[in-house]
C-alpha cells in the first residue's frame, strides 16, 4: 500500500514518491480519464446534508471548488489574513435514499470532499507565502472556529494523469457523520462507512483507557451541548492545541522506546521494504538507528510516533525511497507497540499481534475494534505480505464513478 500521506500530497506521476512500491502503482497500460464521475449520496441520514468539493487543479495547481451546478470556481485572494469564501460552493444532497447528486470532474489533488449535516461550512482564503490562494479549512479541534459546533466529517482523494486514490481517514478525527466509499473502474471497489453506534463505542472505550492509564485519552473526545458526542480528535490534534493548556501524553512514549533502543544495541532489527527490494538490518550505535545503506533514525519523541511526520519520521523528499520504506515501518511499528515483540517488520504478524503492549496508539487500537477499515495513523497502510489491507482505500487508473455516501 501507499502512505495517504505521501500519495494525497503528489501532483502527479512525476512527482510521486512514496515510501512502499505495491504493484497497483507502476505505470498502467494506458493513462487515467481526463475526468470521472463524482457522485455524492445522502443513503441513511435525516435531515439536510451539504457537501464541499475542494482541492488543486493538477496542471495548473490553482484551488478549486466544485459548485453544485457542476462548475468549477478559483477561488483568489491577495490577502495576508483569511477571508470569507466569497462564493457559495455547498452542494445539497437529496433526502436520505433519494439517490446520488452526479458531477464530472478534471484531475485534482489533495482533494476532500466534505459532507456537513443540517448547516453549512465556512472555509477562508489567504494568500500564502509562496504567493499562491491558500485554503483555511474547518477547525475541529478549536473552539475559537466557526465551525466547531457542526457535524461534520470529510474524505481524501487525489485524481490524477495515474489513478485516482481516495480513503476515509481517521487519522486527525472521528465524527458522528458516517463516510462510505465505492470505486467503479477496472474493478469495482467499496469501503463501508463506520456502524451504527462506534462514535460512541469509540468514546466509551476511551474514557475507559484514560482511567487504565490515567493519560488523557477522555480528552479526545469532544460533545455538543446536549452531552452527545460530536466527534473525537487524535491525540495528536490534541497535542497541537490543548483546550486546557499543558502538554498532554509528554513522556508518554519513553518507557517503551528506551526499551527499543536498549534492546536494539545487541540484536538486529530486520526491516522487509516488500516489494523485492530485499530485507536491511539495523541497530543502535550511541543514541542513533543505523540501517544499512547508512539510514539513520534518531529517538523517535511523543509528537514523532504519535504524527508520524516530525522527527526521525519526517518524510523528507529528498530522502531516498529505501529511507521512506524503513520510515513507514518503523512509524506503522511503534504506533502498533510491535517494535519490541517482532525483531523483524513488517512481517511475521497479523492485526492479532497490534496494539498488545499497555503502552500503545490506543486510538488507534479502540477505533480499530470498532469500525472495519480506515486510517487510525498515516502509515496504517503497512502491512505484512499477504495480509488483509485495512486502511480503507480505493484506487484505479481507469475510474468511471467514484462515489462517495453519507450515512450507512
Amino acid at each position: 500500500m501507499v502512505s495517504r500521506r505521501a500519495f494525497l500530497a503528489a501532483s502527479g506521476a512525476a512527482a510521486l514518491s512514496v515510501p512502499l512500491a505495491p504493484s497497483w502503482l507502476a505505470a498502467p497500460a494506458h493513462a487515467a480519464p481526463p475526468t470521472c464521475q463524482l457522485a455524492l449520496e445522502n443513503t441513511t441520514l435525516p435531515g439536510q446534508i451539504n457537501a464541499y468539493v475542494s482541492g488543486r487543479e493538477l496542471g495548473t495547481d490553482r484551488l478549486i471548488f466544485l459548485r453544485a451546478d457542476g462548475s468549477a470556481y478559483y477561488p483568489e485572494t491577495s490577502s495576508a489574513q483569511p477571508v470569507p469564501l466569497p462564493v457559495d460552493c455547498s452542494i445539497p444532497l437529496g433526502p436520505a435514499g433519494s439517490g446520488p447528486r452526479v458531477l464530472t470532474m478534471g484531475h485534482i489533488y489533495s482533494g476532500r470532499i466534505y459532507f456537513v449535516r443540517d448547516n453549512v461550512l465556512d472555509f477562508f482564503l489567504v494568500r500564502t507565502g509562496d504567493g499562491r490562494t491558500g485554503l483555511v479549512e474547518p477547525s475541529f479541534s478549536n473552539p475559537a472556529d466557526v465551525n466547531y459546533n457542526r457535524t461534520y466529517a470529510f474524505a481524501e482523494f487525489t485524481f490524477n494523469t495515474v489513478q485516482i486514490y481516495a480513503n476515509i481517514s481517521y487519522v486527525n478525527i472521528v465524527t458522528a457523520l458516517p463516510i462510505g466509499l465505492a470505486l467503479d473502474g477496472d474493478v469495482d471497489q467499496t469501503v463501508a462507512a463506520m456502524p451504527e453506534g462506534a462514535v460512541d463505542r469509540i468514546a466509551d472505550g476511551l474514557t475507559r483507557q484514560a482511567a487504565a492509564d490515567g493519560q488523557p485519552w477522555d480528552q479526545l473526545v469532544i460533545r455538543g451541548s446536549g452531552g452527545n458526542v460530536l466527534r473525537i480528535i487524535s491525540p495528536q490534534d490534541l497535542m497541537a492545541a490543548p483546550p486546557n493548556g499543558g502538554t498532554p501524553f509528554a513522556g508518554y512514549w519513553a518507557p517503551y522506546v528506551n526499551q527499543v533502543w536498549d534492546r536494539y544495541r545487541t540484536t538486529d532489527l530486520r526491516i522487509d521494504l516488500q516489494g523485492g527490494r530485499g530485507v536491511l538490518a539495523g541497530r543502535v550505535n550511541g543514541d542513533v538507528l543505523t540501517f544499512q545503506g547508512g539510514h539513520t533514525f534518531a529517538r523517535p519523541n511523543d509528537r514523532d510516533i504519535f504524527t508520524c511526520d516530525s522527527g526521525p519520521f519526517a518524510n523528507v523528499p529528498s530522502d531516498s525511497d529505501e529511507k521512506k520504506a524503513i520510515l513507514a515501518r518503523l512509524a506503522a511499528g511503534f504506533n502498533r507497540s510491535i517494535m519490541l515483540s517482532h525483531p523483524e517488520q513488517p512481517n511475521g504478524v497479523t492485526a492479532a499481534d497490534y496494539y498488545r503492549d499497555p503502552i500503545t496508539n490506543h486510538w488507534a487500537r479502540v477505533i480499530h475494534a470498532n469500525t472495519p477499515i480506515g486510517y487510525a495513523f498515516p502509515y496504517d497502510d503497512v502491512r505484512p505480505d499477504g495480509q488483509p489491507d485495512v486502511s480503507g482505500a480505493v484506487h484505479d487508473g481507469n475510474p468511471v464513478r467514484f462515489t462517495v455516501r453519507a450515512g450507512q
